[in-house]
């Protein structure tokens, strides 16, 4: 990058997205070394949309030493687009989802995003296919076909144990964290699903959500098979709840027959939908539902509410915002007993629906 000067706009893509640091790095397309990056220096207030692929303009900035080392007024692009029928040799960083072992093939979920990306074997180097496990850390350029859909190449598996600090800035380094340092962390992440605009994306931050509040007994539907149902279900204690997530403001009338279709299947005495196992396997999961307590929550941005009552099955809009304040509460309590969390959760929900 030599002869560059501070005011030179250059081009390149976003590869790793740092959200606790409030930063990332971006590859340039000179194939140069990939440059540092704050939240502030993106134009716009754009760093909450920004993510791994994005292509961006930038200029860079000097370090101590006088070297290139900082992308500086850094304006997004386009997301995600590359050149039709093409591979960006720009490498990214993600993990492996699913193994498909007798296809060779499978899916890596792109970090920080919740795009998944198709590869196969031949594409694995160093012919590490065989020692392929799900959850292993792996960089890999993109590929796009003709009909726009985006695969994995080139993909290299990362030794965790080697990876190289001096890789960052040294004052971006992970350092010591409290108890109540990493809490405080936790739910300001969780917040921050009030800016998603992506409708997948808040079902599975959603889901998430679910998960640390301590609800084990919980499935979320698969999504490929999914048009018109419910986005998931659960139970805690005595309580069955089938629940749907949206970013659509007045619902009521758009979600009516899909409530009254939720009605109907909580009112027999089980249930049965489809699941997807972790290595792509489609099955069924039938849960015998009667004596239970029922309720149909429409989890969205807005306010906690109750819509209806259809006798025995109560329907709710649920705030996300609460379900976070509901996951605080959790955290900053000394006593948690599993008998209690199902009444807890209720207790909560009910105090901030208006009488």
């Amino acid at each position: 990058m030599g002869g560059i000067s501070e005011t030179s706009r250059l081009q390149g893509r976003v590869v790793k997205i740092l959200s606790d640091k409030r930063g990332g790095f971006i590859s340039p397309d000179d194939k140069s070394d990939n440059l540092y990056f704050i939240a502030s220096q993106v134009e716009h207030d754009k760093f909450e949309t920004l993510k791994p692929g994005d292509i961006v303009t930038f200029t860079v900035g000097k370090g101590k030493d006088g070297t290139l080392v900082f992308a500086n007024k850094v304006q997004l692009v386009s997301a995600e687009k590359t050149p039709k029928d093409c591979t960006t040799e720009t490498r990214f960083h993600g993990h492996i989802k699913t193994i498909f072992i007798n296809r060779k093939s499978g899916y890596i979920t792109l970090e920080d995003s919740t795009q998944d990306l198709y590869f196969i074997a031949k594409q694995v180097k160093e012919n590490r296919w065989e020692t392929l496990t799900v959850g292993d850390a792996v960089t890999f350029t993109i590929g796009e076909s003709q009909d726009g859909r985006q695969f994995a190449n080139k993909i290299q598996l990362i030794d965790v144990e080697q990876i190289d600090q001096t890789d960052y800035p040294a004052e971006y380094i992970s350092t010591p964290i409290t108890c109540d340092e990493l809490k405080n962390q936790i739910i300001e992440q969780f917040k921050r699903i009030v800016h998603t605009t992506s409708s997948s994306e808040f079902e599975d931050l959603t889901f998430l959500l679910l998960k640390n509040l301590g609800i084990h007994y919980l499935y979320q539907y698969d999504k490929r098979n999914q048009a018109g149902r419910a986005d998931g279900f659960f139970i805690i204690g005595n309580l069955a709840v089938m629940y749907d997530c949206t970013l659509r403001e007045g619902f009521e009338e758009y979600k009516k027959d899909q409530i009254e279709n939720y009605i109907n299947k909580l009112e027999q005495a089980q249930l049965t939908f489809n699941l997807r196992s972790s290595d792509g396997v489609q099955k069924k999961k039938t849960l015998r539902i009667d004596g239970k307590s029922k309720q149909v929550w429409i989890i969205t941005l807005g306010q906690t509410r109750e819509i209806s009552d259809y006798g025995n099955i109560k329907v709710k809009e649920v705030s996300v915002n609460h379900l976070i304040w509901l996951l605080q509460e959790r955290l900053n309590r000394d006593v948690i007993e599993e008998d209690d969390l199902a009444l807890n959760l209720l207790s909560r929900i009910e105090k901030v629906i208006p009488a």
